[in-house]
């Protein structure tokens, strides 16, 4: 049952989110104070234990959080008649984890072997660099006009190449692995056209025969109702773009749509697990083409940043004992956005104290390769989790129809 709590005071779950030593695991459902909790847990920290503002880390997922979290310490501070903290607030680490990462190697960049002048990429700007580095790559990749390559490229096409393989990059190096590929289990490209054959039929039949998106459902079903267990060439399957139900009628075939994406992405495996030596082939000369692409500029890309402060920590002792010894106390907002490689990072720095909060519930942002189940394996692992259930946010009369509703 969600509570709807005295609002004058922390309650009790938050008293306890705030005051819990060591490495702290918080589940705290929406509006139930957790930036409140971040903010006392950090002026605790500063005010009673004596700690240097800037030996406090403080994670947050987005620029405007870090801002707002800042600005919210800053206003206890001096509501605590501590203005010489409230000015040193300035210098304290409170971003995020790729303000952090930035931050570290800008301290240390011969260490990380950076130009100390490097820049960052903007999204645009490196889309850009990846756009003309993987055309260079792929000309590069077929020049020999060996009768493999070209097949692929016939197979796939130039811009299905680059859409698969780049994407297959964003997530690899968001997870901090290697570029190799690997297509593992069962085949679910009949499955996928079964449940389209069964989402194409059951459309018809109760969709309003006016409907003009009707023709493409009824193609579909003509490209996939053969006999049972028949199935298409996967070459055929790999673009169904002109069989999808687009305009002012989208909503109404939702998920015939869907099922029409899934089968794409069934055909995808099933011939990415065919070609994957020449795929993997053609994802690393690109990965080199990109490479040398930002040294060019001394630039690098958000991910870069992450994975060459990664490998900074991981590699050189001094300046992982360093920064660990630095950061007393480590606060990670959150934490149900973040990926493998931002959690390798915040165990590479946390030490003693570490403080986790998060609410799979509101794992919103996977198009950044966030992956919920790190927060998942990470609170199965916790010795115990605490856990903020009581609103702030909503009226009483919303929340009891929630809790109605779920049989709270």
């Amino acid at each position: 049952t969600v509570e709807v709590p005295d609002a004058a005071a922390p309650s009790s779950q938050q008293l306890a989110a705030i005051d819990e030593p060591g490495v702290v695991f918080v589940s705290a459902g929406a509006g139930t104070g957790k930036t409140t909790v971040l903010v006392e847990r950090f002026v605790k920290a500063v005010c009673e234990r004596g700690l240097d503002v800037d030996s406090v880390l403080v994670i947050t997922y987005t620029e405007r959080a870090a801002g707002e979290l800042r600005t919210r310490i800053r206003e206890r501070l001096a509501a605590l008649d501590r203005p010489d903290l409230a000015r040193d607030l300035d210098r304290a680490w409170i971003s995020t984890i790729h303000g952090f990462c930035h931050r570290l190697l800008r301290s240390h960049p011969f260490e990380a072997g950076l130009d100390p002048r490097f820049r960052v990429l903007d999204e645009s700007q490196a889309r850009v660099l990846r756009a003309e580095a993987f055309a260079a790559s792929l000309s590069e990749f077929v020049a020999d006009r060996e009768s493999e390559r070209l097949r692929l490229l016939a197979t796939y096409g130039g811009d299905g190449l680059q859409r698969m393989l780049t994407t297959v990059f964003d997530r690899l190096r968001s997870a901090g692995r290697p570029l190799q590929l690997g297509w593992e289990g069962e085949s679910r490209l009949a499955a996928s056209i079964a449940e389209l054959r069964e989402i194409a039929a059951e459309t018809l039949e109760l969709t309003d025969p006016a409907l003009e998106g009707r023709a493409q459902v009824e193609d579909a079903l003509e490209l996939v109702g053969g006999p049972e267990g028949e199935v298409p060439p996967e070459d055929r399957l790999l673009d169904l773009s002109e069989l999808r139900v687009a305009g002012p009628e989208r909503e109404r075939f939702a998920g015939y749509n869907e099922a029409l994406t899934a089968v794409e992405h069934a055909a995808l495996e099933e011939l990415a697990a065919r070609d994957r030596a020449l795929l993997e082939q053609l994802l690393q000369t690109f990965d080199a083409a990109y490479r040398e692409a930002k040294a060019a500029e001394s630039a690098l890309d958000f991910e870069d940043l992450q994975l060459i402060a990664r490998d900074l920590l991981h590699h050189d002792e001094r300046v992982r004992e360093a920064t660990r010894w630095r950061f007393r106390a480590v606060l990670v907002d959150e934490f149900q956005d973040t990926n493998l490689l931002q959690c390798e990072l915040i165990d590479l720095v946390g030490s003693d104290e570490v403080f986790f909060v998060g609410d799979e519930f509101q794992s919103i942002y996977r198009f950044r390769h966030a992956d919920v189940e790190v927060f998942r394996r990470r609170r199965e692992a916790s010795a115990g989790v605490l856990a903020l259930t009581e609103n702030y946010r909503s009226r009483p009369e919303v929340l009891s129809v929630v809790n109605h509703l779920f049989g709270a």
